[in-house]
């Protein structure tokens, strides 16, 4: 025992620092240290955490306690609980979307020659804005139990990085669609960004948070996801279904639709979670049918774009 550490009956502050609870909100460095896989903290049922941590009320176990930590949330990543599928599961989308532009890149841009580099752009641009959703995603899984200041900003940065997937999800569909169209491609760019930035101030700004502003975020996160409707039946009725239905992928685009669909009735409908108690707290509950459902969509429209950009420069398009 090093001279330098003082015993229990000569120092109560370090007497008081080992005999208090892993919820203070001021940890030792020691204490954050010694949080590993090997010597996890003591998980929590429904009943013994704070409000603002309670999200599913079928999920009953398998809670971290609160740590206004960073560094003890990340090291949570070493040890199951019931945020550990959701933390993995949207880390590992978050890479494989980021180096998905540059396997589009060596695998069909480089072996196209009619290829361009907006081709490029577009699909990185997708790929790019699916990688943050699952970045934030991620962050606001790992976080979770950190504070209810730490929780309500990553909550808010979540949903924008939803946003960030849906505009980023519309501009290589605007841009096949309309490719012979330049003004009708600026045209649906510039809608869908402008409401996706009035979204993005309704999530972040405290002002819109209160009630009296709900029709609002309503109508713009409406808006929002009708604009891709507006487009598609728009470029349908200048081009018809057999070309629209290879520019778009439309087939891609309703499967991913589906699976979307899917995922959020599940996580709506609390399933499988609500019929079993306990026994998905770990694995399978409806968040993480959610996060595997909207990693399945993405690809989808992924392999959606990859479709229209092998179709559209299969041969030279005619614009005239």
């Amino acid at each position: 025992m090093p001279s330098s550490q003082t015993s229990p009956s000569t120092s109560p502050h370090r007497r008081s620092q080992r005999t208090r609870k892993p919820s203070d909100a001021q940890t030792t460095v020691d204490e954050r240290q010694g949080i590993c896989a090997e010597n996890p903290p003591k998980l929590l049922f429904w009943h013994e955490i704070p409000s603002w941590q309670q999200d599913n009320e079928c999920i009953l176990s398998g809670y971290r306690p609160t740590w206004a930590s960073i560094y003890v949330s990340f090291a949570s990543l070493s040890y199951l609980n019931n945020q550990t599928v959701n933390s993995y599961s949207h880390l590992f989308g978050c890479a494989l979307f980021a180096i998905l532009p540059l396997y589009f890149k060596k695998i069909f841009f480089d072996h196209q020659p009619n290829a361009c580099f907006a081709d490029l752009v577009v699909v990185s641009v997708y790929c790019f804005g699916v990688s943050i959703c699952f970045t934030f995603s991620a962050i606001f899984h790992i976080l979770w139990n950190h504070s209810p200041s730490c929780y309500r900003l990553f909550n808010k940065l979540d949903y924008l990085g939803i946003l960030v997937l849906m505009w980023g999800a519309g501009i290589p569909t605007i841009y096949y669609g309309f490719l012979c169209d330049h003004k009708i491609q600026l045209v649906y760019w510039v809608m869908t960004t402008t409401t996706a930035l009035g979204c993005t101030y309704m999530t972040l700004s405290p002002r819109f948070a209160s009630p009296q502003f709900r029709h609002w975020r309503a109508a713009f996160y409406a808006g929002f996801g009708l604009s891709s409707i507006i487009f598609v039946i728009h470029g349908l009725l200048l081009y018809g279904w057999e070309l629209q239905r290879t520019r778009m992928s439309l087939k891609f685009m309703g499967w991913m639709g589906v699976t979307n669909l899917l995922g959020a009735a599940v996580y709506t409908a609390r399933i499988p979670e609500r019929w079993v108690r306990y026994k998905f707290d770990m694995f399978g509950a409806s968040h993480q049918i959610l996060h595997v459902a909207v990693m399945v969509a993405a690809w989808i429209h992924f392999e959606g774009l990859v479709a229209a950009f092998r179709d559209t420069h299969a041969l030279p398009v005619a614009c005239g």
